[in-house]
């Protein structure tokens, strides 16, 4: 992910409104994806899948009085939000100096509809104002009022959103792009397209704004039908019942921190979110950054990330989160036998700038026999084995066969070209995982895996354990884009038809210490948790790393969006403490996240020195790695490569 500059933390966006890239709450129900700021507006809409399709310009509600429109998310207004119960229904009440009004927003479990309940005293004016950009374009949008239903709509190829008024006597009109008048007409054609909704507020009672997605006009219309007739007390009153049935069929929380049973639950509800409900798959967060402006986006699918995502699962006790996630893996299998950098969820190749990162490899076999061991699920195993096959067989074969390390990669923090100490653990874990399977699937191939295992092990031990440093290195023969190095030594030779990055010279080792480092004992076992080196190890990290509030940073010198304390970094040092007989360890880093998650509860990626989100909000990862802190380690990590014996 490229450097961006500490201010993006607080840059607004052009509206001025909202943060430019971190919204305050996410809705969903993996197909159709919502994020909403701290205003209440709503930001982007996401359908039909979580990853693509952005079709949202604006969804705004105001109040009309004396023919004056004033916006429920500008000023002098000022907002409290909270979600409902623990549940994905939130809740954003805005004050003004004369009136208080309450906008009640979710997404329905099942249909892709965002409903928007709104309550205000009466002798005010709801106006809804929409404009589209389907696709992330507003251009080849046209729209039309519904004779039946009085629905806004708007289509373009593929895609068409709905939005109606229900609880007052509602009037549609309809803008285009030339000139900005409003139109008599109800079509219109000519971009920029919008469109708005009025009606009468006569009593107490709550309007309701319902948007639905489909791929027709016809079939978002119909869409709306069901949510308008049974009303927003069902609708609250169904998400509120999937919420908490999606919560209770995990396994409690089985740490005793104050407040960490309902950020467990929030992390589970975030990571549902987070997933693809057709294919499987989980984003890294909801897109914020679709021009990469600011960084190389963080709406897809990294395998590495998922991986994680899937221990969480399997730890929460969520097999049928796991089970789908796993299955998308094996499909979108590269036919080396390798996942790279990135994908979107219908498993077309994302953007990239390093195709390969060997760590995802050997991150996946993992996780498909971290899966056996949770779930005992044979079918599952079966199903799983011809992938799992074909990774440790790729993997045996980019070894170097000097060393016995990994060939050289783009490392775990997408930096570098080289040989890394991540990547080399997540290579011995895919080789032990593969290992293990093979027992079970196709016994002759146990030995071959097991023996380039302990071949990636000894090259550890021999090449990037550093007695001067007195710890492990991060990499060795990095990859320099300049000329200013080292000659390139014979491994950078490519076998592969995937392009990392263009390598011109090398340095012979990276010494910064790097909270990536953990891996080498968590999750992967490549080196024994209560070892002296990797005691060593983890007491330079927490010396060079660890600021004195508790965060931990991703590496030394690092700059990505100022360089601030990661969560997952700093949880990671917690699991491997645990992992080392330190559960004081580990609850020091689950007290530092519960202090800095936002006001909603999200986690995001970093945070400042004074506690606040600093990047993208919120990341699944993040989520992750408190699902796995919350409960008690999985089967595989703690028995490690005693699992062959």
């Amino acid at each position: 992910m490229t450097a961006v500059q500490s201010s993006v933390a607080v840059t607004l966006d052009t509206t001025g409104r909202r943060y430019a890239f971190r919204p305050a709450a996410v809705l969903g129900n993996g197909s159709l994806l919502a994020t909403i700021s701290a205003r209440g507006e709503i930001e982007r809409l996401f359908w039909p899948n979580v990853d693509h399709g952005q079709h949202l310009g604006e969804l705004r509600l105001g109040l009309e009085r004396d023919c004056t429109v004033s916006w429920l998310d500008e000023e002098p207004f000022t907002w409290e939000q909270s979600y409902a119960n623990g549940s994905s229904v939130l809740s954003t009440v805005a004050h003004g100096a004369e009136l208080t009004v309450e906008v009640v927003d979710l997404v329905t479990p099942r249909e892709p509809v965002l409903a928007r309940g709104v309550r205000c005293a009466p002798g005010c004016r709801l106006v809804v104002r929409a404009v589209p950009a389907l696709d992330g374009d507003p251009r080849n949008v046209a729209g039309y009022v519904d004779p039946a239903s009085g629905a806004l709509v708007f289509y373009q190829r593929g895609v068409a959103l709905a939005v109606t008024l229900v609880g007052v006597d509602a009037t549609a009109t309809l803008r285009e792009g030339n000139g900005g008048a409003v139109t008599d007409d109800v079509v219109v054609h000519r971009a920029p397209v919008e469109g708005s909704i009025s009606g009468s507020l006569d009593d107490d009672a709550r309007a309701l704004v319902l948007a639905a997605f489909g791929t027709t006009p016809a079939e978002a219309i119909a869409r709306l039908a069901r949510p308008a007739a049974v009303g927003f007390e069902v609708l609250s009153a169904e998400r509120l019942a999937y919420d908490r049935e999606s919560i209770a069929l995990a396994e409690p929380a089985a740490e005793s921190v104050p407040g960490l049973t309902e950020l467990y639950g929030r992390s589970l509800l975030v990571l549902e979110q987070l997933t693809d409900r057709q294919t499987g798959a989980a984003i890294a967060a909801p897109e914020f950054d679709p021009d990469f402006t600011q960084s190389g986006g963080y709406g897809f699918v990294w395998p590495r990330d998922l991986g994680y995502l899937v221990l969480s699962f399997l730890a929460a006790g969520r097999g049928d989160l796991a089970a789908p996630a796993l299955r998308w893996l094996a499909r979108e299998q590269a036919p080396e036998g390798l996942w790279l950098q990135r994908y979107w969820t219908d498993g077309s190749l994302g953007p990239s700038w390093g195709l390969h990162q060997l760590d995802e490899t050997g991150m996946v076999i993992f996780a498909y026999e971290a899966a056996w061991r949770a779930l005992g699920d044979a079918a599952l195993d079966r199903e799983l084995w011809p992938s799992a096959r074909a990774a440790g067989d790729f993997l045996c074969d980019f070894l170097d066969p000097d060393t016995g390390l990994p060939l050289p990669s783009i490392d775990l923090w997408e930096q570098s070209d080289g040989q890394h100490s991540y990547s080399a653990a997540a290579t011995y874990g895919g080789l032990v995982a593969g290992a293990a399977m093979a027992k079970r699937h196709e016994p002759a191939l146990e030995a071959k895996y097991r023996a380039a295992a302990e071949r990636v092990r000894a090259g550890i031990e021999a090449h990037l354990w550093s007695e001067e440093h007195g710890r492990y290195l991060r990499s060795r023969w990095v990859g320099r884009s300049d000329e200013l190095g080292e000659e390139l030594p014979a491994i950078f030779e490519r076998r592969l038809r995937y392009p990392t990055r263009a390598v011109r010279s090398v340095d012979r080792e990276d010494a910064r210490v790097d909270s990536s480092l953990l891996g080498l004992s968590w999750p992967f076992r490549a080196v024994e948790p209560g070892s002296p080196r990797m005691q060593a190890t983890l007491a330079a990290v927490q010396r060079e790393l660890q600021l004195p509030d508790g965060g931990v940073l991703r590496h030394e010198g690092d700059d990505y969006a100022g360089g601030n304390a990661w969560l997952l970094t700093t949880l990671w040092l917690g699991l491997a403490q645990r992992q080392a007989g330190d559960e004081a360890g580990l609850r020091r880093t689950i007290e530092y996240t519960l202090a800095r998650q936002t006001p909603l509860g999200l986690l995001p990626e970093q945070v400042t020195r004074t506690g606040e989100p600093a990047w993208v909000v919120p990341l699944g990862w993040s989520h992750a790695m408190l699902v796995l802190a919350a409960r008690p380690e999985l089967a595989l990590v703690r028995d490690g490569a005693t699992l062959l014996s």
